[in-house]
């Protein structure tokens, strides 16, 4: 009975097939249960198909799941957040998917996927929450995308309304030729703000997002109500690539188009503290979606350049990365892994000697992507830091 109600669900979906968005086209093969059906997407519509064997994207869960998604009582994103959903292919085509499609009682989507025009750059945001409630945008790291943050969107969206852009350059935002560096993003965040009509907002980073927030609530504090840092990108000041990294051109990364999908498992793995916490899906996952976008010779430039940017930031002197920090008034909580592999947790002494008002940790079990790999504990910290803002912002 149920897998019937299940095959009726998805044979219903060109009925209530209602793009609000730019629109994935291509193969999604859904498997619900022991329910296998293809929906072909064109710009026209869509179809029901049986599967073909060549799909472009492959969303897979148990039939309960599936008939929740269907009702709107929980999204795709919440079931993928607590891993009762695995996605093959391209997450970022994923979550276009479930937007498309009204529930069965009428509903829309439990989020949004915008694509939202700054002048000649168009930046790809990931809307949820409450339009009414306090702005809190997320912001990943470098070579990742909004989906890094994916795990505590649905909670922090019942609290805050939650705006996870990609950067320019990465994931499915426009790949302009630019600088790439933390003023550039931090730029490109602010403009994304005014155009969603936001004097302020809180804002969270994790590594080179990290480095971004900092960057905000260094240039226009009075934007910036709070930040937290989960193992953020900080300038270094022992550079001993100094002079090659300087002659090194960000053009040159254009050629490299091939990763290995066992090296770069092994590189994503390396991220964390204890690499089992995550399942094997979420590995494929994310490499699925690095990949898609590691194809375009403008994502491999982007990147490059800002990894370039991030070495060359300068650390000292008075326009220097430390001196300015020291002067930043923002509230901040700055987290770092005590088993993090790419930002030492040694910077936790020096972000606490550097700016005495900010809140600083060390998680002992944890790498480089706190929330992926410390979901819940990130979610705590982070309402509880926000939370308190909020509450002396009342008093």
């Amino acid at each position: 009975m149920r897998e019937e109600l299940v095959l009726e669900a998805i044979q219903s979906l060109p009925l209530r097939f209602n793009p609000r968005s730019d629109i994935a086209t291509g193969r999604f093969h859904l498997e619900a249960g022991s329910v296998a059906q293809d929906v072909v997407v064109a710009k026209g519509g869509c179809r029901v198909e049986a599967p073909d064997g060549s799909p472009d994207v492959t969303i897979s869960t148990d039939a309960t799941t599936w008939l929740q998604i269907d009702a709107g009582r929980i999204t795709g994103l919440g079931a993928f957040a607590q891993r009762r959903l695995e996605i093959r292919g391209s997450i970022e085509k994923s979550l276009q998917f479930e937007t498309m499609f009204d529930r069965s009682n009428g509903a829309e989507p439990g989020y949004s996927l915008e694509r939202v025009s700054l002048g000649g750059v168009h930046m790809s945001a990931l809307m949820m929450g409450d339009p009414a409630g306090e702005p809190l945008v997320l912001i990943h790291g470098l070579g990742a995308s909004k989906a890094s943050w994916l795990p505590v969107v649905p909670q922090l969206a019942r609290r805050y309304r939650v705006i996870v852009p990609d950067l320019p350059g990465f994931g499915a935002s426009s790949k302009p030729r630019g600088r790439y560096d933390a003023a550039f993003f931090a730029d490109h965040v602010f403009r994304l703000m005014d155009m969603l009509g936001l004097p302020s907002a809180l804002v969270a980073g994790n590594s080179l997002g990290g480095r971004v927030s900092m960057e905000m609530a260094m240039a226009q504090p009075e934007r910036v109500n709070g930040i937290v840092c989960l193992c953020p990108a900080a300038a270094f000041s022992k550079r001993p690539f100094l002079k090659l990294v300087r002659l090194a051109r960000p053009e040159l990364g254009i050629v490299a188009s091939r990763m290995p999908r066992d090296q770069l498992r092994g590189a994503i793995r390396g991220l964390f503290a204890s690499p089992d916490r995550l399942a094997d899906n979420w590995y494929d996952a994310a490499i699925d979606d690095f990949l898609d976008v590691w194809k375009s010779p403008r994502a491999r430039m982007a990147f490059f350049t800002a990894a370039r940017n991030v070495y060359l930031d300068e650390p000292e002197g008075d326009e220097g990365f430390w001196m300015r920090l020291s002067m930043m008034k923002t509230p901040a909580l700055y987290v770092y892994g005590a088993r993090d592999q790419l930002i030492s947790s040694r910077f936790a002494q020096r972000v606490q000697g550097c700016i005495p008002h900010a809140a600083v940790e060390v998680w002992d079990d944890c790498g480089h992507v706190p929330q992926l790999e410390c979901t819940d504990r990130t979610l705590e910290t982070m309402t509880k830091f926000f939370g308190s803002i909020e509450h002396a912002q009342a008093v």
